[in-house]
């Protein structure tokens, strides 16, 4: 029987002629990497192309009033209306009121948003980017008590977000940037 003339290494597998005993191989992963990041720039950018914006508003469970007499409140009825107050704006016309009505109020950045549980969440963002081009940056949240079952519990219907305030008052939880 014939021995192979090529020396094995402590694994018992046979090493090429001309490579020392203490080369180890290294796997370059950089390629692997550089994929990786690809994939994931790729699945970022189509993911919010691919899904409807959506957004299932929770049910406000500890609201507490604050009256906000002269606080601008914008909103967004079942229909999709956008309203400043009370008074419902055309679409092509929000943005410039609310700009014209924030040019009287140079220190004021900020305005509570209503809208109805129902309506797109596109539209709501709308509404936002409005508010935002015309001065805005803050928004607050203008939410309904919940409905209250027996004993004071919140009653299974109740909504967060509805089509108009119920008493004018805001909730106290606002998100600046939004």
């Amino acid at each position: 029987m014939r021995r192979s003339r090529r020396k094995r290494d402590h694994s018992g597998v046979p090493r090429p002629r001309g490579v020392s005993p203490d080369a180890a191989p290294e796997i370059s992963i950089t390629p692997m990497i550089d994929v990786m990041m690809s994939l994931l720039i790729i699945f970022m950018v189509v993911t919010p192309v691919l899904t409807a914006y959506g957004a299932v508003l929770p049910d406000a469970l500890n609201h507490t009033p604050e009256p906000h007499d002269d606080a601008v409140r914008i909103g967004v009825s079942r229909g999709g209306t956008l309203f400043i107050g009370t008074d419902s704006v055309p679409r092509n016309q929000f943005s410039g009121r609310l700009r014209d009505l924030y040019e009287q109020r140079p220190g004021d950045h900020l305005a509570y948003l209503w809208a109805d549980r129902t309506v797109d969440y596109a539209v709501v963002l709308d509404a936002i980017e409005a508010a935002r081009q015309a001065g805005v940056r803050t928004i607050g949240a203008i939410v309904n008590p919940p409905e209250t079952g027996e004993q004071g519990a919140p009653a299974a219907t109740g909504g967060a977000l509805s089509a108009e305030p119920v008493d004018g008052s805001v909730a106290s939880s606002s998100s600046p940037g939004v």
